[in-house]
């Protein structure tokens, strides 16, 4: 014979409610009115009745009830909003890094680019060139749009052990840098790196991962860039100049073709510079959109480094560089080659 045992007197089903919110605060609602139902079932009738309970003094069987609980008993309707919001589910984490931006001042009107120096295999005559056009259209800012440096033994690909070490390219680098401040004192010059100085990174990332972290392995530390007082931005920023994007162009994969400027144009759709391709070439299209045609133009850019490479002595490479004038914020691009010691 079974003995149903009899609810006590000093224990109603409330204060067990109470007793059992109290406990488990952030369990949730069913999941309590089962627990409380198979260890309380004297003082329920049904699974249901111990589930409403639950619900009502959580406020959660309407505003008007939840009204009336909060005036009596606000308790539990407070812990549970703030329970809710503590452990309200949230997106994972992110991390997708946000790709650096340079603008260039408004001050600066007359723009000198020019970049895949890769010392120290680049050519005096044709630096000489150039320097001396920016004097005579007295640029007042240059822009030195990656691969000064070549890293050659930082390279992954087959090399001579015979050749220029790191140490010898990071001197010669240094020199550079006091020569170009030297001739021209008083203009602000800028410098982003390259995929060939990115060599630097690669390289310690797979031989020295320790190092990357210690500002004295920074590439901007190294080539003493601040002392020169040059300003150096990250590899691969976004840089802008007037109504011109500028890249260093190894972003932009195969449009090193015949004629890169017009592939640079295709896959930007807007007014670009880009260096990387060592060839001098020019693109335009007309835009019809609701306002007026415009013409969007893309510009790729000589180099200045030895032509005949031991890699590749055959390519279509040409010396070069560019000037950038901007009237408002508009900007006129120049792009010149050079031949020998004549400029195009």
């Amino acid at each position: 014979m079974s003995i149903v045992k009899q609810p006590s007197a000093k224990k109603s089903n409330t204060n067990i409610i109470f007793e059992y919110l109290e406990k488990f605060p952030n369990a949730p609602s069913k999941t309590l009115a089962r627990k409380v139902y198979s260890e309380q079932s004297a003082f329920f009738e049904t699974f249901e009745h111990a589930y409403a309970r639950i619900r009502y003094y959580r406020g959660q069987k309407g505003s008007l009830l939840r009204k009336k609980v909060s005036n009596k008993n606000s308790k539990y309707i407070q812990e549970l909003k703030s329970t809710f919001m503590s452990n309200k589910l949230q997106l994972p984490e992110s991390h997708t890094k946000v790709r650096h931006s340079f603008t260039f001042p408004t001050g600066c009107k007359k723009l000198g680019v020019f970049g895949d120096v890769h010392i120290p295999y680049h050519d005096n005559t044709a630096l000489e060139v150039m320097f001396k056009k920016f004097e005579e259209e007295k640029v007042d800012s240059i822009f030195i749009n990656g691969d000064l440096l070549d890293f050659y033994q930082l390279s992954f690909h087959e090399k001579d052990p015979r050749e220029v070490h790191f140490k010898g390219e990071i001197e010669a680098g240094k020199e550079f840098l006091a020569y170009i401040r030297d001739r021209f004192p008083d203009i602000p010059i800028y410098y982003i790196t390259g995929n060939h100085e990115n060599r630097f990174e690669r390289y310690l990332r797979i031989k020295a991962s320790e190092l990357l972290d210690i500002d004295e392995c920074r590439l901007d530390v190294i080539l003493h860039v601040a002392e020169y007082r040059i300003e150096y931005l990250p590899f691969r920023s976004k840089v802008v100049f007037g109504d011109y994007t500028i890249e260093h162009g190894d972003k932009i994969p195969g449009a090193g073709g015949v004629v890169p400027a017009r592939t640079l144009l295709m896959r930007l759709k807007s007014n670009s510079i880009v260096n990387h391709f060592h060839k001098s070439s020019e693109s335009s299209q007309r835009i019809y959109g609701v306002g007026e045609p415009t013409n969007i133009r893309a510009y790729s850019l000589g180099c200045m480094c030895d032509l005949a490479p031991e890699y590749m002595e055959i390519n279509e490479w040409n010396h070069g560089f560019c000037i950038m004038s901007k009237i408002k914020d508009k900007v006129s691009v120049s792009n010149y080659k050079i031949e020998g010691n004549t400029l195009i």
